[in-house]
């Protein structure tokens, strides 16, 4: 009886199966190594193209005198080569000449109406040769390219392209760019494939772009304007006498807000953020009551129109800088004047000195002592309450009203009125308590004359009553 082996091992028709699908896998894995490398290629292509257009406006900006002058006639363009913006410094001295497809770089500039709207300029970066980049890897390219990118299509070869802005190629055609000649835009097939971006300097044909400029822009100060707040935040909002060096550890000249009060600080020479204020002096207000109790620096000063009177933070509270909301004047020190006029009272608490006279159209009063080293005249009434000491003379052109006058010295007068009458035998030289003094003294001392009703001299003897002076 004749038996069946087992089969065992891969069979042709397996092998080749197994041979198929690795085929189809490898096709496969080559599609996307050439798809990934065609994307690699379209962004080295965007990048360089974004390099270019931001030197190119930088060139612009710089030479835009220049640029306006010799694009002055209609029609005009000037071509500006990679290596006039090498030679400017506008693109590192190594940047390379060709972008990722090999395709030439050149900047075309002109002014659309120079006589209606001098200064305004159409730019376009162009690239031109090389090997043209295919419509699946153009838009993409194009999108990476940064602001203003575009293209031209092979559908529409006579038209730039971007995403937001399109402009008929017409005005820059059958122009070479420096150093060559090359034409780099016809209108034809040839201009396809190809980058193109468009700088934004409200030129015809054009989008408005409303972007502020850091650099001077001769004759065009509006983009140099801002026509809206500045909203500062973040690392803009810094705490005063903080240091303000940069990342470079340098003070370049800077502007921030506080914090805190939201006052405008600047960055100073020595590297710290202080007041951009020169002045101490702040806004004035109506009312000393209106005087702001917080958001204050020491030093601060401000204006009560009301009382065209000036105040100043001390750090808790706002003093007068001279006369107060209350009309008082509070000096600590020394007050030195020529003249000194006023309309009421002068009092102190102490002495009042002068090197010269002092001199009152009325009464002068003291609470005190009365001190002169020197004269004391009046022309009228002098009255005081207390004791009034004088050195030198003291001549009175009028009367001399006192509790008591004692002379240590002599006393002459041409006459001298008594008053007070007494009766022989009266008593005298005997103690009283003195309201003035706050102390007992002797009332009428031996020795002291007075009239009788007749107004005839007693005289208080020693046995303490008063006789008649011839006894």
């Amino acid at each position: 009886m004749r038996t069946h082996r087992k089969q065992s091992g891969m069979g042709l028709i397996e092998l080749m199966g197994a041979l198929g699908i690795g085929a189809m896998l490898l096709v496969g894995l080559t599609r996307m190594a050439n798809s990934s490398l065609d994307d690699l290629q379209s962004q080295q292509a965007a990048y360089y193209q974004s390099q270019v257009v931001h030197a190119a406006g930088r060139y612009i900006k710089a030479n835009h005198d220049k640029i306006k002058t010799d694009t002055a006639l209609p029609g005009k363009v000037i071509a500006v080569s990679l290596a006039q913006l090498r030679t400017g410094n506008f693109l590192p001295t190594g940047f390379a000449e060709q972008n990722a497809y090999k395709q030439n770089t050149c900047v075309l500039i002109r002014q659309p109406n120079p006589a209606a709207a001098p200064g305004q300029f159409d730019a376009l970066v162009v690239t031109s040769g090389g090997e043209a980049i295919g419509d699946k890897d153009l838009a993409a390219a194009s999108m990476h390219a940064g602001v203003g990118s575009g293209y031209i299509a092979a559908r529409e070869p006579a038209v730039a392209r971007g995403a937001s802005w399109s402009i008929p190629t017409d005005p820059f055609r059958n122009i070479a760019c420096t150093g060559s000649s090359v034409v780099l835009l016809r209108g034809a097939a040839q201009d396809a494939g190809h980058l193109v971006s468009n700088l934004f300097y409200d030129g015809a044909g054009q989008l408005t772009a409303d972007f502020l400029y850091r650099d001077k822009i001769t004759d065009r100060p509006d983009l140099n304007r801002m026509t809206a707040p500045l909203r500062l935040g973040g690392s803009a909002l810094v705490n005063i006498n903080e240091s303000c060096r940069d990342d470079l550890n340098e003070t370049k000249p800077a502007l921030a807000l506080d914090q805190q009060t939201r006052k405008l600080l600047s960055c100073d020479a020595n590297g710290f953020w202080r007041s951009a204020f020169a002045s101490s002096w702040r806004e004035p207000v109506d009312a000393w009551g209106s005087l702001p109790s917080a958001g204050n620096e020491v030093g601060d000063v401000r204006m009560v129109t009301s009382l065209s009177r000036a105040f100043t933070f001390n750090g808790s509270t706002w003093v007068a800088l001279a006369v107060d909301q209350n009309g008082n004047l509070d000096v600590p020190g020394t007050v030195t004047a020529r003249d000194l006029h006023a309309t009421n009272h002068i009092e102190s608490d102490r002495g009042i000195h002068a090197a010269d006279h002092i001199k009152s159209d009325k009464n002068l009063m003291a609470g005190n002592d009365v001190l002169a080293d020197r004269d004391i005249k009046a022309k009228r009434n002098l009255v005081t309450e207390k004791d009034l000491e004088v050195k030198g003379s003291a001549n009175v052109g009028y009367e001399l009203t006192a509790l008591g006058v004692e002379v240590k010295g002599w006393m002459s007068t041409p006459q001298i009125s008594i008053f007070d009458t007494f009766r022989p035998g009266d008593k005298c030289h005997y103690q009283v308590w003195s309201q003035h003094d706050q102390k007992y003294v002797i009332a009428y001392p031996n020795g002291t004359v007075v009239m009788d009703a007749a107004y005839r001299p007693l005289i208080c003897g020693l046995d303490r009553v008063f006789h008649y002076a011839n006894g």
